[in-house]
């Protein structure tokens, strides 16, 4: 069973990996711009606005067959030309429980698109899917305010591609705490609704691909029960597109995720942003993670990001949360605050989840930027993580962090990067501003697992408690520390080499750079006037820098504790 689960993996993956194919659309992928029809119970306009192309890029899907969908007016059609009113009584596209729009495509067996247009003031729009055959879905201007339903359902298990041509809106009604729908009857919950519980405002239930047919495609989803978008049980791949995503409706109103992939996450492309709430109290329990994997169900799901750029403000989760994470490109921003006026790190309560099920705990939260459980992976890319608590962690005993390349800058009140296993730098930029007593700007495991370093430049400060963790068991590359810097958040660097412009308070430092020489005396500048290149515009993170004035701190540069002077800490 193992070996089988590994196949369907690596051929989704190989599917995946295929995913950037450009192909034209045949001619009826393209709804007419010229075509207008009249039936004798409704009526439906094309223009050229509506044209949806299958040459999105980022996929090399095309459909065999189209369905077309006026959510305004509530018609549909099989040619783009003769349209007919959506009632209960239709057979493939009917309304169900009056207010969703279902398409029934379990009986035909070829590739089917679904192009929506037009507004949904009050509903949504469930597709069920023949699990043979992959669906395409195309938004072209979409608006829909669903009311007990997700506002686009994906069922039955197949692979769906959604194409983004222009603004797309989507508005998920449903409200953190109420249970919706017949499986919540024998449960004791807080209350019941008609409707469904599935977890995305946009759900899949099998894997997912999102691209853009039209250049500055958009997606707007704002939300407060679960998940943005979800794909339960497959892999979400952001291919392009611009994704704006929020899960909270009002200051009173939160819900849980941005993205959730049941057995991964995938960023090639596109440009994400997630703005997300929480909330830590004995009596709600709710965190807001960006990236989320299904770590029960499927235990090596992963995060992986190639490309794009990811903007992210959360509160009380984690930017990602996954069993692995693999970081290779793209721009990426995670911006972790935590509660202020709930100060113990757990306490027994008794709260209702997201579906109105009422539960009994202790109640615990860990604000960090990054999370991977048994192991993450940095080779490239700009990634700048902001936590309340650990910036970066790998949270299994054993598990490791590597660094082979890319520009890393990690800000943290807790452990700047922090693993319970190995932690290893082997190139690229890594910087650590961390403070906070009992912590530590690299924070490797116990005595048993290493930290080392054999290429790349490092620069962390934080406070002294537990500096000597920061120390690595062994590197190449020259280094220089100092516990004396005093309690200080002024800018911090070295001439020549690199500054930080506004780290936080720190009383230590550490720089291992093949830029120093062993033997050689160097000097930590504090409060120093910076000049040079900021390397990633608005990090404060100058590469190489120079500076003049403010005070120093003299070290000399060696390759081991032993061989460095000045405030050595004690040993690992």
């Amino acid at each position: 069973m193992k070996s089988l689960v590994k196949i369907i993996i690596f051929l989704v993956l190989a599917h995946i990996l295929t995913a950037c194919v450009v192909e034209v659309a045949s001619a009826e992928a393209v709804e007419s711009s010229s075509s207008s029809s009249t039936s004798s119970s409704a009526s439906s306009d094309s223009d050229s606005s509506d044209d949806v192309e299958a040459s999105a890029s980022g996929s090399s899907y095309s459909a065999d067959s189209y369905i077309y969908i006026n959510l305004s007016d509530k018609t549909w059609s099989e040619d783009n030309a003769s349209w007919t009113s959506i009632t209960s009584d239709s057979e493939t596209v009917f309304l169900s429980d009056s207010v969703v729009i279902k398409v029934d495509l379990t009986e035909i067996e070829k590739k089917m698109g679904v192009v929506l247009k037009g507004s949904l003031s009050s509903g949504g729009v469930k597709i069920q899917t023949n699990p043979s055959y992959e669906t395409g879905l195309y938004l072209n201007n979409v608006t829909i305010y669903s009311t007990n339903y997700p506002c686009v359902d994906i069922t039955k298990g197949g692979a769906a591609t959604v194409f983004l041509t222009g603004s797309n809106v989507l508005v998920d009604g449903r409200e953190y705490g109420t249970g919706y729908g017949s499986d919540y009857e024998s449960t004791s919950i807080n209350y019941e609704e008609e409707g469904s519980d599935n977890k995305g405002s946009l759900f899949c239930k099998g894997g997912l691909t999102i691209c853009e047919s039209s250049s500055s495609a958009s997606l707007t989803i704002t939300q407060a029960y679960k998940n943005c978008i979800a794909s339960k049980d497959g892999i979400l791949t952001v291919e392009s597109g611009s994704l704006s995503l929020k899960n909270y409706t009002s200051s009173s109103e939160t819900g849980k995720n941005g993205l959730f992939g049941g057995q991964g996450i995938i960023v090639n492309g596109g440009s994400i942003t997630f703005d997300g709430k929480g909330i830590i109290s004995t009596s709600d329990v709710r965190k807001a993670n960006a990236f989320k994997t299904d770590d029960e169900n499927y235990t090596s799901s992963y995060v992986k990001i190639t490309g794009g750029t990811v903007d992210v403000t959360t509160y009380n989760g984690k930017g990602i949360s996954a069993p692995v994470v693999a970081i290779s490109g793209g721009n990426n921003t995670f911006n972790v605050t935590g509660t202020t006026s709930y100060s113990e790190s757990s306490k027994s309560g008794t709260w209702y989840d997201a579906d109105g099920v009422q539960e009994s705990g202790t109640i615990t939260y860990s604000p960090e930027g990054i999370e991977g459980e048994s192991s993450i992976s940095i080779s490239g890319g700009y990634t700048i993580v902001s936590a309340y608590d650990d910036g970066i962690n790998v949270s299994a005993t054993g598990g490791k962090l590597s660094v082979s390349g890319g520009f890393l800058y990690v800000s943290a009140k807790g452990d700047g990067l922090d693993s319970n296993g190995n932690i290893s730098i082997s190139d690229g930029i890594v910087v650590v501003s961390q403070t906070g007593n009992n912590n530590s700007p690299i924070d490797c495991g116990d005595g048993s697992y290493k930290f080392t370093v054999t290429g790349g430049t490092v620069f962390a400060m934080g406070s002294s408690g537990m500096f000597s963790e920061s120390i690595p068991s062994s590197t190449s590359n020259p280094m220089i520390y100092s516990t004396s810097l005093g309690s200080s958040s002024s800018s911090l660097g070295v001439d020549g080499i690199i500054a930080v412009e506004s780290p936080q308070t720190y009383a230590a430092a550490i720089l291992i750079s093949s830029s120093l020489t062993s033997g050689s005396s160097y000097a930590f500048v504090k409060g120093g006037e910076i000049s040079g290149t900021e390397y990633v515009s608005g990090s404060g993170v100058y590469y190489p820098a120079s500076l003049s004035g403010g005070s120093e701190v003299s070290v000399t540069a060696g390759t081991s504790a032993s061989s460095t002077s000045n405030g050595k800490p004690g040993g690992r």
